[in-house]
C-alpha cells in the first residue's frame, strides 16, 4: 500500500502533458510582435515626410504663381504705358516745328506794328523779307526745302510743266520759268514746282 501512494504522489491526479512552451518562445512571440508593428510605424514616417514634402512644392508653387501674376501684371503695363507713349508721340510730333515757328509769327506781328506805325514802304517790305527769310531758314530745319527750277533740266518727278514756250538762249526741256514753287520735304516730293519749260 505505501507503494502505491508513492506512485499517486509522483503522478498526480488530473496532471497533463508537460508544456512546450518556455521563456525563449514568450521573447520570441513578444519579438515577432515588435516586427510587425515596424512596417505600420516604416510607413506613417515616409506619408509624414511625403506629406511635408508636398506643403514644401505647394508653398513654392503659390510663390511662383504669385511672382508671375506680378510680372504679368507688369508686363501689361509697360505694354499700356509704351501704347500711350506712342500715341502721344504721334499725337504731339509737330510740338517742336511750332515752337520753332513761333519767333516767326512774333516777328510777323511787329513787322505788322511797324507798317502801322510808319508809311515806309521800303522799311515795311524789309521787314516782311526778313521774316520771310527767318520761315524759310526754320522750314528747312525742319526738313523741307524748295525745288530749284529756273536753269535746271526739267524732271517730272519734281516738276510740273503746265506750258511750253521758245526759248533762243535754252535748249529744249530747260525750264524757263517758276510759277509756283514746289517743295520737299527730306528725300519725298510733296508738291512738285509749276513750271514753263522751253521748246
Amino acid at each position: 500500500m505505501m507503494k502505491h501512494e508513492n506512485e499517486e504522489l509522483q503522478h498526480p491526479t488530473g496532471s497533463q502533458e508537460p508544456s512546450n512552451e518556455g521563456p525563449f518562445e514568450e521573447q520570441e512571440s513578444i519579438h515577432t510582435g515588435a516586427e510587425a508593428s515596424s512596417p505600420e510605424q516604416s510607413l506613417e514616417q515616409e506619408l509624414e515626410e511625403a506629406r511635408l514634402l508636398a506643403e514644401k512644392w505647394k508653398s513654392q508653387a503659390e510663390q511662383h504663381r504669385e511672382l508671375y501674376l506680378r510680372a504679368l501684371a507688369d508686363l501689361e503695363n509697360f505694354r499700356r504705358r509704351a501704347r500711350k507713349d506712342k500715341e502721344d508721340a504721334v499725337k504731339y510730333a509737330v510740338v517742336p516745328f511750332l515752337e520753332s515757328i513761333l519767333p516767326v509769327l512774333d516777328n510777323f506781328e511787329r513787322a505788322l506794328d511797324a507798317a502801322d506805325q510808319s508809311k515806309d514802304a521800303k522799311m515795311l517790305q524789309e521787314g516782311i523779307e526778313m521774316v520771310y527769310r527767318q520761315f524759310l531758314n526754320v522750314l528747312s530745319e525742319a526738313g523741307l526745302t524748295m525745288i530749284e527750277t529756273e536753269g535746271k533740266p526739267f524732271n517730272p518727278h519734281e516738276h510740273n510743266a503746265v506750258m511750253q514756250v521758245e526759248a533762243e538762249h535754252l535748249a529744249p526741256g530747260m525750264i524757263v520759268e517758276e510759277l509756283q514753287a514746289g517743295y520737299r520735304y527730306k528725300d519725298r516730293v510733296i508738291r512738285p514746282s509749276m513750271v514753263k519749260v522751253s521748246q
